[in-house]
């Protein structure tokens, strides 16, 4: 782990070093507390038992019940105060992650499967919280552990001491080196479970277009080959971690047989006691008990640094559209111009070319062409959700990346073929959760779209709850709720990107009379492959090939008989 990683998260467990401290604290006093507790348990054999000293054992015994009340409080506000710190740690990560993942560009998204992002904000922040609470503090107290008992066993006996240690160094390195291979294998084991994370989301996504092809086979065979490599990995993590386990217990063993047999001697020959056996054996389960949890802790470890890492990556992550130091103060009236304008979403292979247009405020432009021409391009580069290679983008003749991109975006509302509908009400999928949208001005909204009393027949009205992606209602109420969301954000610039595209023939007719209240007073940036649609915009772009073509009217491009000419009456001819 680099420094720049540490620099990156200790910030997050710093912010809260008075918690841990007392989790330190405690856990010092926890671990003083229970190695004290076997030497408690020789005195009492050696110096009372023997001696039939009653009112000396009831002594010690009270003592004995105090060291282990002490032992208890300590260690349970210790693991209180490690789990309340990996928690806050947690919530921090996480709403510093969905921050960051918001101001990304839309670029990243579209290059990161979706898995892969929500696995490392819930699995990779999850793996940082079992560092703090089993691994770091853990290992703390391991190491403390090992120390006392080490001093106490040298104190009670030197000769029996220097005896019982000797198999420790064989399970040290036994330890070290399986631990190791562990660290591989659960690596192939993270890169297995984001695989199969990524696998099952997209399949879940797009479960409409996997029937349809009837590819369920396919998948499935691909899935399972996933899951295959999973479990033989992680079957062979779990014996490497067993034979660590057996190795450390034949070797514990092994020190508890010369506890017994060197003991034994000892305790013949006067040099040693029972009280001193006793003591010997518990604390060579205190010396051999962090060597078998050993594989635990590098499985936290191991998954904790590479989270890290891939937590760091996600920060560092500069696909993102950045905002003006200084931007300009100016009340957009929806005035929108590209000017020799160039852009490529991988940077290699144009998409559009020398776009040069204009959609003057109020106006409605219509942008029309073959499939991948580059229609809503243009309008991803209106609302900067990608920024233009070369020329410029103007809104009221002022470059968009002038702009505040909140502001920006604020003035602006997007409707598309594809509408995506959120998890809860009708109400919250057409305020998006604006507080600031009063029930008149939704309400008024729905009117105008002509959905008001479709809505009112759902049985709870606007706080009817829909499904995730509007599973619960048609293609055409959704597209008429995409509709009120638009214009219930009163925009000055509206971009409808394939807009009817979906939409039913009675639909249609019963959002017609609302999409020209939209458009009224608006700049509207329209792309339709119905271009009856379109007729009566004020002027047509057709692109063709990332290039504007032809421009005009509707009567002006059919009389040019170029290729609007050729699509409209392709489209005429089918109708």
């Amino acid at each position: 782990m680099n420094r720049k990683i540490l620099k990156r998260f200790l910030p997050y467990i710093l912010k809260y070093k008075l918690l841990l401290s007392v989790s330190f604290i405690m856990l010092f006093i926890a671990t003083v507390s229970a190695t004290v507790l076997p030497y408690l348990l020789k005195q009492s054999v050696d110096e009372f038992i023997v001696a039939k000293d009653f009112s000396g054992l009831a002594r010690i015994s009270a003592l004995f019940l105090g060291v282990s009340g002490i032992l208890f409080v300590s260690k349970m506000v210790q693991v209180y105060f490690t789990n309340l710190t990996g928690q806050r740690v947690m919530q921090d990560l996480r709403t510093d992650l969905f921050k960051h993942l918001e101001s990304l560009a839309v670029s990243f998204f579209s290059r990161e499967p979706s898995g892969k992002i929500i696995t490392r904000i819930t699995n990779d922040v999850e793996n940082l919280n079992e560092l703090l609470s089993a691994g770091v503090v853990a290992l703390f107290g391991d190491l403390a552990t090992l120390l006392f008992v080490i001093v106490f066993i040298f104190f009670i006996n030197v000769k029996l001491a220097l005896l019982v240690i000797i198999p420790l160094p064989v399970a040290i390195v036994s330890a070290l080196l399986l631990g190791n291979k562990l660290e591989r294998l659960y690596e192939k084991v993270r890169n297995y479970v984001v695989k199969m994370n990524i696998e099952m989301q997209e399949n879940l996504s797009g479960i409409i277009l996997v029937q349809a092809f009837n590819v369920e086979k396919r998948n499935r065979k691909k899935f399972s080959d996933i899951v295959d490599g999973y479990r033989q990995t992680f079957h062979t993590a779990q014996m490497t971690s067993i034979q660590l386990r057996q190795i450390i217990n034949i070797l514990s063993y092994i020190s508890i047989a010369i506890v017994i047999i060197a003991g034994g001697i000892f305790t013949l020959k006067g040099i040693a006691t029972i009280g001193t056996i006793m003591a010997f054996l518990v604390y060579v389960d205190y010396l051999y008990r962090p060597l078998r949890d050993l594989a635990e802790k590098f499985s936290i470890l191991q998954n904790a640094i590479a989270s890290m890492k891939k937590l760091n990556d996600f920060f560092e992550e500069k696909e993102i559209i950045k905002n003006c130091k200084n931007p300009v103060q100016h009340e957009i009236r929806g005035d929108v111009t590209f000017k020799n304008v160039d852009f490529s979403y991988d940077k290699k292979t144009p998409t559009i070319r020398d776009i040069n247009l204009r959609a003057k405020a109020g106006e409605k432009v219509a942008l029309v062409g073959l499939t991948g021409a580059g229609k809503s391009t243009i309008a991803n580069l209106v609302l900067r959700f990608y920024d233009a290679d070369s020329g410029t983008v103007t809104v009221d003749k002022i470059n968009v990346q002038q702009y505040d991109i909140s502001k920006l975006r604020s003035c602006m509302a997007m409707v598309l073929q594809h509408v995506f509908i959120f998890k809860g009400t009708v109400r919250d999928n057409i305020t998006l959760g604006n507080k600031d949208i009063t029930e008149e001005q939704l309400i008024a909204a729905a009117k105008k779209i002509g959905v008001h009393d479709f809505i009112m027949k759902f049985a709870n009205g606007y706080d009817t709850e829909l499904s995730t992606e509007g599973g619960n209602i048609s293609q055409g109420e959704q597209q008429l709720i995409s509709f009120t969301r638009a214009l219930v954000y009163n925009p000055r610039i509206l971009l409808l990107d394939e807009a009817t595209a979906s939409i039913d023939t009675a639909t249609e007719e019963l959002i017609e009379r609302g999409i020209k209240e939209i458009m009224e007073g608006r700049t509207s940036i329209v792309i339709a492959h119905r271009l009856s649609t379109i007729i009566n915009s004020d002027r047509i772009y057709v692109i063709n090939r990332g290039r504007v073509a032809e421009q005009g009217t509707h009567q002006e491009l059919m009389k040019q008989k170029g290729l609007y000419f050729e699509l409209y009456t392709t489209q005429f001819e089918k109708v």
